[in-house]
């Protein structure tokens, strides 16, 4: 039901909260009782949204257009604000933890029960193997991209990706799990494809070409994007649009993070016990997949993790992972 802006001026006046787009210290105690079951960001389009704008104008931000379905301009910034105001990550979206402080009921805490509900072969490798995504939780809802496997012989981060098929997976997520997008180098042991091309320098965006040597494994391709994994993996991603991606790598044990919501791969990092920093390219780090899924799909936060040396994973260390996974693709 479309609440009207009277109804809202009302409930303000009530409250005994003054307007004029400041926060306060708390969430109203007596205050809209609404419930959002989805993330929310600048340009959702949902009756959440009117939850959300009832609230934050109940909360003094009087700035906000609405309350209608739609989450523009100055919903973001008050948003922005009241996490400002709360320590929060000041990124103008709504998860879990922003609507928690909000006082907002939601279920973005809940989750939906393991099941795949698709299993869809992107393409095969140069030897025929097929490069399979599974999807899991919630179609429509936030799009997340997890790779387990790029480069054939850094293989533990394909485990991670096998237990979330098991695991639920938090309301409103879009799941989409890859394994390995590299099967043939994982089934011959080596960094690169069975052409002795590093993928993970073959992506289209900032490549530069790096050479064939025994020495470094590198070798960039002879053209952006001309391996048969690297095509499927980069219409994937334009098909898909991801808005969080995590890549696994080793040995470096350490979390780089990139994209644009830094608190996603920091929070992860906290979770896991990692530091953060670069992961050092003996080349250059070019033409990389998370640097192309970062540039294809705006404001996205797609980064890297990179394990320890396959003697050092543990099954208890792969579930410390996965468990920050679940938790930090709902921010």
């Amino acid at each position: 039901m479309r609440i009207s802006r009277l109804a809202v001026v009302a409930l303000i006046a009530g409250s005994g909260l003054i307007a004029g787009g400041r926060s306060v210290s708390a969430a109203p105690s007596a205050g809209p009782q609404c419930t959002i079951t989805t993330t929310l960001r600048f340009g959702s389009h949902s009756a959440d949204v009117i939850c959300l704008e009832t609230t934050l104008l109940a909360l003094g931000y009087s700035g906000v257009s609405g309350p209608d379905e739609s989450f523009g301009a100055s919903t973001k910034r008050a948003v922005i604000a009241f996490q400002k105001s709360k320590g929060l990550a000041a990124d103008g979206v709504v998860g879990r933890l922003t609507a928690t402080a909000l006082g907002l009921r939601s279920n973005l805490g809940s989750a939906v029960p393991a099941k795949v509900i698709e299993a869809r072969v992107i393409a095969n490798s140069v030897q025929g193997r097929p490069i399979t995504a599974y999807r899991m939780g919630t179609p429509g809802g936030r799009v997340v991209l997890i790779v387990g496997v790029i480069h054939g012989d850094e293989v533990k981060g394909a485990l991670i990706t096998n237990l979330l098929r098991t695991l639920p997976t938090p309301a409103g997520i879009d799941l989409w799990l890859i394994d390995s997008v590299n099967p043939d180098g994982q089934a011959n042991g080596t960094r690169q494809n069975a052409n002795g091309v590093d993928l993970n320098r073959n992506f289209e965006v900032g490549w530069s070409y790096i050479p064939k040597s025994t020495a470094n494994r590198q070798y960039s391709g002879d053209h952006p994007g001309d391996q048969p994994e690297t095509q499927a993996v980069e219409n994937f991603i334009k098909t898909i649009k991801p808005v969080i991606g995590i890549w696994y790598h080793q040995d470096a044990n350490v979390i780089s993070a990139g994209g644009a919501r830094k608190a996603i791969p920091l929070q992860y990092a906290k979770l896991v016990g990692l530091g953060t920093g670069s992961v050092p390219c003996s080349q250059q780090c070019t033409g990389t997949a998370g640097t192309f899924a970062n540039k294809t799909v705006p404001g996205s936060t797609n980064f890297l993790v990179e394990l320890p040396a396959s003697s050092k994973v543990t099954p208890a260390m792969i579930r410390i992972h996965a468990d920050a996974l679940l938790a930090v693709i709902t921010l």
